[in-house]
């Protein structure tokens, strides 16, 4: 059996490999591939055999079931145990034709007929004997000690195959989650000539991860620059070494699912009966994308500036345009000089950039590391493959949020990605001037991307943030909807105390939370704008403390509703406005003629309530003289209080009468009015 080897290895980020490999074969033959039996459904269902001579093809691929140990050997007629097999299996195959050798050169052929059990007795005791019984071509049945028997032969082909699948059937049991794929090569008649075969398929493997490492020197800080060196960890988890392999690791997220293709699926199958009657229905068509959408897009497009004809070859070629950059000025590189001391540093950055040769590839929603140089990684290992050596822009900073740390700012790295790959996410570690700085977390960061890692916090910069929010008076009204609107100003003032206590030099950004409707109005340097934060940039120098004021404000407004004024209160609110020249005399007159409509009906609806508190007050008291009549005897005292209570109550009835006329004659005047004051208020505007 030839054997495959692995030549290229694509490992994405969405948790899949995709695998390459190659083998040479002449006449026909076979490949064997073993994969767990998780592993199958994505192994079968990408899985690519190519012959690539002219003549030879592939005839077949086959694999093992989707079966345990178990459940194949139901299939087959023997079972033999681990103890006393031989017996066992002879009982099994009785009627069975076998060829038979006893001792060293006799032979007999028969039919086996059973195993007899015979006690004897020697010098050590009582023994059991095993005799095979043989029915012997010539019909004779004979009896064969199992001692005497050197070797044993199966005539019956059905059974042989039976065994033969049996015993490896335990071996591949063995061997647990393990199922092997054979393919199987033909020659095409060309059986001298040798053959390139080529597979590839798809498996489920462990992300690629990245990880950085940052150097910075003391002259590197005042150029704003540092090195990055970065590594991607590969970790093969397969049976097979990969050596000197060619590897790619792609980052994005495309579709990729786990179909059950390997194990077979049954399904119930409904019994359907014919249809009556044979009919069309309607369905719903998708309306086609209209091309000249797509041509006006790429009108409207901006030009790109053609390229050089031989940068135009290489795009067609799919060979990546070559890396800017150069090689660093002298004193440039922090390399510990104990380490290196008897290597110049052009030396060094040519060592490093051999060893991470990485060519990037653009997949439109993906991005490719193509790693020039062959990499090797046994089996059940990992590694850690470098991909970048290069100089980037970097910048020391500090970094103030009040909300990360109360009294002092993050040490941080304004970091730009201006090499020639797409970084993706990954920890970093940072080394400045041949010590440990700390470590941070480098986001995905495409070509000229600037991010700020925070690495430490700088505990010898204390800054304490003071807020106080107030709210000033009126200063513009509006009028509408039967509203006034007052519009005033909330002031927010924040003072930073700033305290460097180095003797260095520092820049200092402060993260200043945005409030929703609260706008910059005054501080010492304009703001950038982010997301959720006002950032401002200061210099500090050695041994100095500030102050740092930022003043915003925020227009604010309160409504009242102009029903809930009376006429004093209204002419009030009119004489206020007036004062502060926020509305017109005309304006004026307006509220005024409605100040006196509102005060007329707060007059009505006064009288109206006087009325309606009489009326329940004589309620209250007809109830009382009700009850004083029902208690009331027949004598002559009693039937003149009774004469006197009716008179009473006839007055009363008389009262309610007129009372409620006269609610009602106020309620009709206070519709009148209401209408009028709704009138009145939607022509006021301002």
């Amino acid at each position: 059996m030839s054997k495959l080897k692995v030549k290229k290895v694509i490992i994405f980020k969405h948790g899949v490999s995709y695998f390459i490999l190659e083998g040479t074969q002449k006449g026909t033959g076979t490949f064997e591939l073993e994969f767990k039996i998780d592993e199958m459904n994505d192994v079968l269902k990408s899985l690519f055999v190519l012959d690539t001579s002219e003549n030879g093809y592939i005839s077949s691929i086959s694999y093992d079931a989707a079966l345990d140990t178990y459940q194949l050997l139901k299939s087959v007629m023997l079972d033999i145990p681990d103890s006393d097999s031989f017996s066992s299996l002879i009982t099994q195959i009785k009627g069975a034709k076998v060829n038979l050798i006893i001792g060293t050169s006799d032979r007999l052929t028969g039919t086996i007929m059973g195993i007899e059990y015979v006690e004897k007795l020697n010098r050590e005791g009582k023994i059991t004997e095993k005799l095979l019984t043989l029915l012997k071509d010539d019909d004779i049945i004979i009896k064969i000690p199992f001692s005497e028997i050197s070797s044993f032969e199966i005539l019956n082909e059905d059974l042989k195959k039976d065994l033969k699948f049996f015993l490896d059937t335990i071996i591949a049991g063995k061997k647990k989650d393990a199922k092997k794929i054979i393919i199987n090569c033909e020659s095409g008649r060309e059986d001298a000539a040798e053959r390139k075969i080529v597979v590839s398929y798809i498996r489920e493997s462990p992300i690629w991860k990245t990880t950085y490492r940052i150097l910075m020197s003391r002259q590197q800080a005042l150029e704003n620059k540092c090195l990055l060196a970065g590594y991607c960890m590969v970790e093969n988890t397969t049976n097979d070494d990969w050596e000197d392999i060619i590897l790619s690791l792609v980052a994005g997220m495309p579709v990729s699912f786990v179909y059950n293709f390997y194990r077979p699926i049954y399904i119930d199958r409904p019994q359907i009966q014919p249809p009556r009657v044979l009919s069309a229905r309607p369905i719903e068509i998708e309306e086609g994308l209209r091309e000249e959408d797509y041509r006006k897009y790429k009108k409207e497009a901006e030009k790109k500036p053609a390229l050089p004809k031989a940068a135009r070859q290489m795009a067609r070629a799919g060979i990546p345009p070559p890396a800017p950059g150069g090689r660093p000025a002298s004193g440039a590189l922090a390399f510990g000089t104990s380490v290196m001391a008897d290597m110049d540093e052009s030396t060094i950055m040519d060592k490093l950039q051999a060893q991470t040769a990485v060519k990037t590839k653009d997949l439109g929603e993906l991005f490719e590391y193509n790693i020039s140089n062959p990499v090797s990684i046994k089996r059940k290992h990992s590694a850690l493959v470098p991909i970048l050596t290069e100089e980037t822009k970097a910048k020391k900073i500090l970094l103030y949020n009040k909300s990360q740390h109360d009294k002092n700012p993050d040490a941080c790295l304004e970091i730009t990605n201006n090499t020639s790959l797409t970084l993706e996410r990954g920890p970093v570690t940072i080394i400045y001037d041949d010590n440990l700085a700390g470590e941070a977390i480098i986001p995905f960061l495409n070509k000229d991307d600037t991010r700020i890692l925070n690495y430490a916090v700088e505990q010898a910069v204390i800054i304490n943030a003071e807020e106080k929010i107030s709210n000033r008076n009126v200063h513009r009204i509006s009028i509408g909807g039967g509203y006034f609107y007052e519009y005033y100003f909330s002031d927010r003032k924040t003072k930073y105390k700033i305290k460097n206590k180095t003797d260095e030099e520092k820049e200092l950004y402060i993260d200043h939370p945005k409030i929703s409707g609260y706008k910059v109005k005054e501080s010492p340097v304009e703001p950038e704008d982010t997301p959720n934060y006002n950032r401002f940039k200061l210099k500090l120098k050695s041994k100095e403390a500030i102050e740092f004021n930022v003043s915003e404000q925020n227009e604010l407004s309160r409504s009242i509703y102009i029903y809930n004024y009376n006429k004093d209160a209204l002419i009030q609110k009119i004489q206020f406005y007036l004062k502060h020249n926020w509305i017109s005399e005309q304006l004026e007159g307006q509220l005024t003629e409605l100040s006196e409509i509102i005060g007329r009906k707060a007059e009505i609806v006064e009288k109206k309530t006087e009325l309606e508190n009489e009326s329940y007050q004589m309620t209250e008291e007809q109830s009382r003289l009700r009850e004083n009549i029902k208690v009331l005897g027949n004598s002559t005292q009693e039937s003149k209080l009774r004469e006197k209570y009716v008179n009473k109550l006839s007055e009363q009835e008389e009262r309610f009468e007129a009372i409620n006329r006269e609610i009602k004659r106020f309620e009709e005047e206070i519709k009148v009015l209401d209408k009028e004051i709704d009138k009145k208020i939607k022509r006021i505007k301002l």
